[in-house]
């Protein structure tokens, strides 16, 4: 895992949001360009550029000459405003190894032991951290807080004021399976933690990750990789006493160009 860092930022989603719909309606990929043609609602100009900075860091991609690529996420972005929100998720948590810890390692066996949902406060996150990060008291605290309110912001937690409120998720089926791609494909320099082309159930309910970031209930794992092999993103080989379901396309972004063809 990257080494871990404290987060004291906003997750930045609804101007995110706002920047990967310029960039997919017009196509930018002058970085320049696209920061003089997006307004970003924040209250300074040190706002704004830290605003830019992590945008840049968690929702962009460049290619060698630094222009902006049409990412996978941008290019499976549609009308559907949850899955924007869980791809522009997926790939907070792919730029923030603490929060991705905090969720593998803190919350979704919370959810695991308690059986269907689950509650937790900033101090059980901030306890948490203390045995991680090596910040000050405050900036562990700040960061405590910046994880407790991503996930209310992506969609996946609901707060009373004072807990964090999680039950296990129901992403949509274009999200499981751009995770899948994006952990089990080998042309992948984002997140990839395996070189498995034909992974089985049992492999994916066991070691990947992708389903534990997106809180998904274990006895769903199957429903959601047959419903990606009906759908044609993934080809299913029960073989050897193994269901296993194997990677139609190369990467993230063959899938998602797969995507765009056949909803073209």
């Amino acid at each position: 895992m990257a080494e871990l860092k404290s987060i004291t930022k906003s997750t930045y989603l609804n101007e995110g949001l706002r920047v990967l719909e310029r960039i997919k309606d017009e196509k930018y990929e002058d970085y320049k360009k696209l920061k003089n043609n997006v307004d970003i609602d924040q209250n300074s100009k040190s706002s704004i550029n830290t605003c830019w900075q992590e945008i840049k860091k968690r929702y962009l991609d460049f290619d060698n000459n630094k222009k902006i690529l049409y990412s996978p996420t941008i290019k499976l972005f549609d009308n559907n405003i949850i899955l924007k929100k869980e791809l522009m998720y997926l790939n907070y948590l792919y730029t923030e190894p603490t929060f991705r810890k905090i969720i593998l390692e803190l919350i979704y066996p919370k959810l695991l032991q308690n059986n269907e949902n689950t509650s937790i406060n900033k101090k059980e996150i901030t306890i948490f951290l203390n045995k991680h990060l090596d910040n000050s008291p405050a900036t562990i605290k700040k960061t405590a807080s910046s994880s407790a309110k991503a996930l209310v912001d992506f969609g996946l937690a609901e707060t009373d004021g004072k807990d964090i409120l999680i039950n296990f998720y129901q992403p949509e089926l274009k999200t499981v399976i751009y995770a899948l791609y994006n952990e089990y494909s080998r042309n992948n320099s984002k997140y990839n933690n395996f070189n498995i082309l034909n992974p089985s159930l049992d492999h994916i309910k066991e070691k990947a990750e992708f389903t534990k970031l997106l809180l998904i209930n274990p006895n769903f794992i199957d429903s959601f990789l047959q419903s990606g092999w009906k759908a044609g993103y993934l080809s299913y080989e029960p073989r050897g006493g193994l269901n296993q379901y194997v990677l139609k396309h190369k990467d993230a972004a063959q899938f998602a160009d797969y995507i765009v063809n056949e909803e073209a």
